[in-house]
């Protein structure tokens, strides 16, 4: 008998907890000095308030099974 999941993921979580996560995993990976993140939509979104440019929060996962979060570029923005 197979057996339901309800498996949330963690990039549509609204919690002061989760936007530290989102916002040290942009900081770090999009390597940006100043970023903004804002839970909209039933998702996180990471904005460059310097240049307009965004990018859409997504969840990975590791060959090994190890979560991350990626980010999608979703505009370029212009340029500081």
């Amino acid at each position: 008998m197979m057996t339901k999941t309800n498996a949330v993921l963690r990039s549509t979580v609204d919690t002061p907890k989760m936007r530290t996560a989102v916002l040290q995993a942009a900081l770090h990976t999009l390597g940006r000095r100043t970023l903004t993140v804002d839970f909209e939509h039933g998702q996180w979104w990471v904005t460059s308030p310097g240049t307009g440019a965004q990018w859409s929060v997504v969840d990975c996962q590791t060959a090994a099974g190890v979560d991350y979060f990626g980010f999608e570029q979703v505009s370029q923005g212009e340029e500081e």
